[in-house]
């Protein structure tokens, strides 16, 4: 009964969490944004379309990449300008679509805001490096061009009623819940079953071995293995065993942070791979691997800088 009813309360917190976070995304929240774009193109020396780009992404990260290669197909934009130009979208790509909208509330809730909150904050830490080493690439690489007019960046950006973002929030906000929940729930029960029938001990020993390495023990190899499948999943387990006090707060966090290095590479492997191929032809290839390291480099310099301070 205990356990249902931690179900029922966590699901409703994350329904709110998510369908508020949507909501707030498609408002004109992000619109607002539009007077940081100008300094942005002075500080990158991107052209035009590449700030036209960067903020679509705020907007709609796939909206923002396809107007990159739309730009890019027609010889707007050259290939060198055009990758720096996918890097730095990295930060508001995270911002506006991958962790506000579901990895955020999914988190605070599950893990608490402590966990959860750092959790959050080292993923933005992650985008933000990767966003800010193409800023300072193009700043000494890329000769000074003419910025485009705030006014003349909102006008090339889709308006929407109120109603309609209402609506997409919604529609958004239930296909990402259709996806964690179900993950969340199963996940909670398979990390019960496994305590109640003495396999979790049994996971320990295994893997104990690999994990010293890091100062974590066997059983968070079910999380890792978990977020493979859905991010909600992997949260639920490090949860579960947070709340068993198997692991530490920063234990916690450590064995998310290892568990999204191969979400990162099934992520680049399975979505980002054919987008790209989509978009940019086989140049989208070159572009998926440059991305993937660029994105692993990061994340192992977040891991590294945790194990300093833990």
């Amino acid at each position: 009964m205990d356990t249902t009813f931690y179900l029922l309360r966590v699901a409703a917190l994350v329904t709110v969490g998510v369908v508020a976070a949507n909501v707030v995304l498609e408002s004109d929240a992000l619109r607002k944004l539009s007077p940081l774009v100008r300094p942005l193109c002075r500080a990158s020396n991107l052209p035009r379309e590449g700030a036209i780009s960067l903020f679509a992404t705020f907007l709609d990260s796939t909206a923002g990449k396809s107007t990159l290669a739309g730009f890019y197909q027609e010889g707007k934009i050259g290939e060198r300008q055009t990758i720096v130009t996918l890097v730095m979208s990295t930060f508001p790509t995270v911002v506006g679509e991958s962790l506000f909208r579901a990895h955020a509330p999914v988190a605070l809730v599950l893990l608490g805001p402590m966990v959860g909150g750092i959790y959050i904050a080292l993923n933005l830490l992650s985008a933000f490096l990767q966003s800010l080493g193409a800023l300072i690439y193009a700043r000494f690489r890329f000769p000074r061009q003419a910025c485009i007019e705030d006014e003349q960046l909102v006008a090339e950006t889709a308006e929407r009623t109120r109603q309609e973002r209402l609506k997409t929030a919604l529609k958004k906000s239930a296909s990402t819940l259709l996806k964690v929940v179900p993950f969340m729930v199963v996940a909670f029960l398979i990390v019960d079953l496994l305590f109640v029938f003495g396999l979790m001990e049994r996971i320990n020993i295994i893997f104990t071995p690999v994990l010293q390495v890091l100062d974590l023990p066997g059983e968070v190899v079910t999380a890792i293995v978990a977020e493979l499948a859905h991010f909600s999943a992997g949260y639920a387990i490090v949860a579960s065993l947070l709340t068993k006090g198997v692991v530490t707060a920063e234990q916690a966090i450590l064995t998310l942070l290892v568990g999204s290095l191969m979400t990162i590479s099934v992520t680049y492997l399975k979505y980002s791979l054919p987008l790209y191929t989509s978009l940019f032809g086989k140049l989208g290839v070159k572009f998926t691997v440059i991305m993937y390291l660029i994105s692993m480099v990061t994340r192992f310099f977040v891991i590294l800088l945790v194990l300093m301070v833990i």
